[in-house]
Order: C-alpha cells, then structure tokens, then sequence
C-alpha cells in the first residue's frame, strides 16, 4: 500500500494558499490601479478647473485691450476705471489684484509720467526704479485705485528679471503671457503672498502723428509696442476660489512654478505637509497658464474614498486561506483514515496469524497429549500383573496430567506456579495427611509445556517413592529449586527412608517417562543417583522451556 508523506498536508497547503493568493492579489492590484485611475480623474478636473478659472480671468485683459484698439490708446483714466468697475472684478473674479496699463517710456517722458499720475490718481511719483534697460515702462493706469493699487502707479515692471522676461514674451508673440512667481508689488503689508503677472501687449497700428494716446512720441506708420494690458493675481486666493466652484474635491495640490526640483512653490493646499515625491498615490500634471509652465503635484485627502476592490481582493485572500487550509485538513483527516485502516489490517493479519498458530498449537498439543496417554496406558498395562493394578496406576497418571492441566486453566497467562504444581501431585499420591515434604526455593512460574511435563514427572516420582521409599516409617521427601547462573532451572528431589532393593536398577516405566520428558521434551538433564537413604535426582531445565 502507498505510503504518504507526513509533511503532504503542509505542503498542499503551501501550494494552494499560493495558487488561490494569485487572484487576491490580482484583484488588488487591479482595484488599486482602479483607485488610482479614478483618483487620476479628480486629479484632472482639479487642473482643469484652475485652468479654466485662469482663462476667464485672463479674458479680462483681452477685452480691455480691445478698448483701448478701440478707441486708439486715447483712453482716459475715467474711461479706464468705468470700464473696470463694470468687470465687477472684486465680487466675480476672486485672486484678481487689478487690472493695469503699464505704457512704454520714450526717453526724456519722465515729468510727463508725473505730471500724468498726479492729475489722474493724485500721486506725485516718477517711474521707479532707475533702469539701464533697452526698454522702460510704467504703470500709468490700475484699478481699482485701492491703497495696495495706488502704491504700484509708476513702477517700471520691465527693470525686474521675472516680469522683464514675460513682458518680452509676450511682445514676441502678441499673445497673453503669464510671468513667473513673484511677490506682488500691492503686499505692502507683512501679509505677503505669492503671485504672478499675465500681460497682453498693445500695439498701435497704421499710427500717425497726434493720434495716439498715452505717454511718449507718437509712433511710425507702421505696428509699435505702446504698452502692456495687464492683471496681477494672488495665486493662493485665485486657486482656492477655482477649486471651490463646484463640488468639493478630495484633493490636496502642490503647485510649483516651472518644474518642482526649481524649488518655487506657488501654492499648497492646507493642510498638506511632508513631501509628495516618494508618494506611490501621487499624481503629477503640468499645466500651461498663458504661456507659463506649472507643475501641479496632486494627493488624495482623507475624504477620498477608495473603491470596494481592495476590500474584496482582501476577502478573497482570506477565502483562499480558509480553502487550502481546509483542503489541508480533509488531506490531514485522509492520511489518518488511511493509517488506521492500514492498523485494522494489520491487527487483523496478526489475529489471524496469531489464530492460525494457537490452532497448530492445539493440534500438536492434542496429538502430543493423546500419544502420551497411548505411551502411558502400553507401558502401565505392561509393566501391570492385572487389570485393577493397571486401572490403578492408568488412572492416576492421567489424573495428573488432568491436574497440571487444570493449574494452567486458573492461572494467569498460561502460567503454573511450581510450589502449587508440586504440592497438588503429592497430595493427590499421598494424600491430604501426608506431613513428610519439604518445598524451599523461590516463587517460580512455569509454562505450558514445562507445566504439563513437570507434573508427570513428580508424578511418577512420588509413586515411586509410594512403592520403594517405605516413607509411611518416618521418611520424608525434600525438593529444592532455584536458578543457575545461565537461567536454568534446577530441581533437586531427595528421598530420605528405607530403600526397597528392587528399586535401584532404575528401568521400569517411570524412570523411562521421567527422562524422556526432561530430556527429550523439555530439553533439559537428568542426574539419577540412588543412596541408602533413597532416590537423589537433579533436573535441570534450560531458561526458555523453563
């Protein structure tokens, strides 16, 4: 029969956890990949918003600068402030600063700009600050004229590198430019906050002498940069707004100008903290505002709920757990089954060996005790001078054997005790009155066959001792035993009485049985000696029949 091996239930537990974990971990990383796309796509609407926000509020300039084409660069500051007040930029476009006019200086236009600012918004101031630039501007109009505002009239925005650089650009592509990050000329206050310009040039066209309006010479025939139409934003203040129009986002942005390695944070949302680089959930986005890059860096909030995938990929590795250890277990309860049915089987095979062997033991028994009652009834009906005497000594011999027999039925295991054994065939030839046996040596068990053998034998020498000893004139009997250094048991059986003569030949029957059972039955050895005092014999039967 096939042997399993003891460690198969481990290791079909091994391979199914393994085998039933694949699709667990599938589908959690599919429902991760979900989250994380999902969460991409709020990530996206995020930038779009503050795109879209931005570009509603750079339409603003567009539509100022189509005033001035309009009216030819011949706008006045009323003109300019009616216009901006109706944009009603403080309630509908929150992060908006102001929208200005910065004019391109002609050289020597200095007390022009002057006398220009102190008669339109009352502020003595020249165009600050001194340049050696290729080009100088100022702020000639920015409204509303609020004390932030106010304190920007004049300002040159083309001496300072980040603003110099988006003006340019702008004047190259006649288009809307953003500027970098800077720190708005209106946080006049310790409040300061990060910001960003986006410009839109006017030109003036087919100009002639007298018909532009705005500081300096009047320009060619041809297209001439006059100035710049331009917005300043809070970005914090603009970006908050775009992202609360709309339902709320659980997304946390981080906005750097130009690339986040460039160190510019414009904007981070409150309450995010730690960097967002090693972020495995973190979504990167670059977005162009009027021209200008941003990197926007987006995280998930608390408030972003994740999708059922991972909790079911969670429940299915638990499933495939419980299943490969069941599966472990029923394997575990089959190896057990099959070992115990394997037992039964062999505690069968053994009963019925062990059957088998009592039945060829009884056999053998039955035919060794029957040709020993043959042995016995030839040789007693031979060695008898009638009938009585041969139903006498028949009878007493087989009623010996009946004796050991019944010794072995009560005791324990198949066991005689030798003592018993030797005091019950005595008795039965001397009867209950007999005082004349000595018995000394210690408690001795015997077998089976040494059992049915031994009483034969004290037997026929207690019937000898009957016939020849003379023991009923004081004689007595004395039998010791102990072990010999090998294991041997050794009986020595003396007789002390008048001795018949007819004795000491030692040929008749019971001699012959005496010896044939001890040496040829058990084994064993037989010293026979006959003294004056009567029959000394030594018996001694190796360990094992013993």
């Amino acid at each position: 029969m096939l042997k399993l091996p003891k460690k198969l239930p481990t290791l079909v537990f091994a391979v199914a956890a393994i085998v039933g974990l694949l699709l667990p971990i599938a589908a959690y990383r599919a429902g991760s990949q979900t989250n994380h796309l999902r969460f991409e796509r709020l990530a996206d609407e995020a930038v779009e918003r503050i795109a879209m926000r931005i570009n509603q509020h750079i339409s603003l300039l567009t539509a100022t600068r189509s005033l001035f084409e309009a009216r030819r660069g011949n706008v006045s500051r009323e003109e300019f402030a009616a216009f901006v007040r109706h944009l009603n930029i403080k309630e509908e476009f929150d992060g908006v600063q102001g929208i200005g006019y910065a004019a391109v200086l002609e050289p020597g236009s200095e007390a022009l700009v002057r006398e220009t600012l102190a008669r339109d918004y009352g502020v003595d101031r020249a165009p600050l600050p001194q340049s050696t630039e290729d080009m100088r501007t100022a702020i000639m109009m920015l409204e509303p004229p609020d004390e932030r505002n106010l304190a920007d009239l004049g300002f040159d925005m083309y001496s300072q590198v980040t603003r110099r650089a988006a003006m340019r650009a702008a004047q190259m592509t006649h288009e809307r430019q953003a500027s970098g990050m800077v720190e708005l000329l209106q946080e006049i206050d310790n409040d300061k906050r990060r910001g960003f310009l986006v410009y839109l040039p006017y030109f003036a066209r087919n100009s002639r002498p007298g018909q532009e309006g705005g500081v300096g010479t009047p320009g060619a025939p041809d297209e001439r940069l006059r100035g710049f139409i331009f917005a300043s934003f809070r970005a914090g203040d603009l970006i908050n707004a775009a992202l609360s129009h709309g339902q709320d986002l659980p997304v946390h942005l981080k906005i750097h100008d130009g690339k986040p390695e460039d160190g510019r944070l414009l904007f981070e949302s409150a309450g995010m903290s730690g960097s967002t680089a090693a972020r495995s959930d973190a979504v990167q986005r670059s977005v162009v505002i009027a021209g200008h890059e941003w990197s926007v860096t987006a995280t998930p909030t608390e408030g972003f709920q994740k999708g059922p995938e991972e909790g079911i990929a969670l429940l299915l590795g638990v499933c495939a757990l419980l299943m490969a250890g069941a599966l472990a277990a029923s394997i575990r309860s089959q190896m057990r089954a099959l070992e115990a049915s394997r037992e039964v089987l062999r505690v069968t095979e053994s009963a019925a060996a062990q059957k088998d062997f009592l039945l060829q033991e009884m056999k053998h028994r039955i035919k060794n005790s029957i040709a020993r009652v043959l042995a016995i009834a030839r040789q007693t009906a031979a060695h008898s001078s009638d009938l009585e005497e041969f139903t006498h000594s028949f009878t007493n011999r087989l009623q010996a054997m009946a004796t050991s027999q019944d010794l072995l039925t009560h005791a324990h295991h198949g066991k005689a005790n030798l003592s018993d054994l030797l005091h019950g065939e005595l008795r039965q030839v001397f009867g209950e009155t007999f005082t004349g046996l000595n018995c000394t040596g210690p408690d001795q068990e015997l077998g089976m066959r040494t059992t049915q053998a031994l009483a034969l034998v004290f037997h026929e020498l207690a019937t000898n001792a009957l016939k020849y000893a003379n023991l009923d004139e004081g004689g007595d009997i004395d039998v010791r035993w102990n072990r010999a250094a090998d294991g041997a048991l050794v009986i020595d059986w003396r007789e002390r009485g008048s001795v018949d003569p007819t004795a000491v030949q030692g040929t008749g029957f019971g001699t012959k049985l005496i010896r044939s059972l001890i040496e040829g039955e058990l084994s064993g050895a037989l010293e026979r000696n006959m003294t004056e005092e009567g029959l000394q014999m030594r018996l001694t039967i190796p360990q094992p029949a013993a």
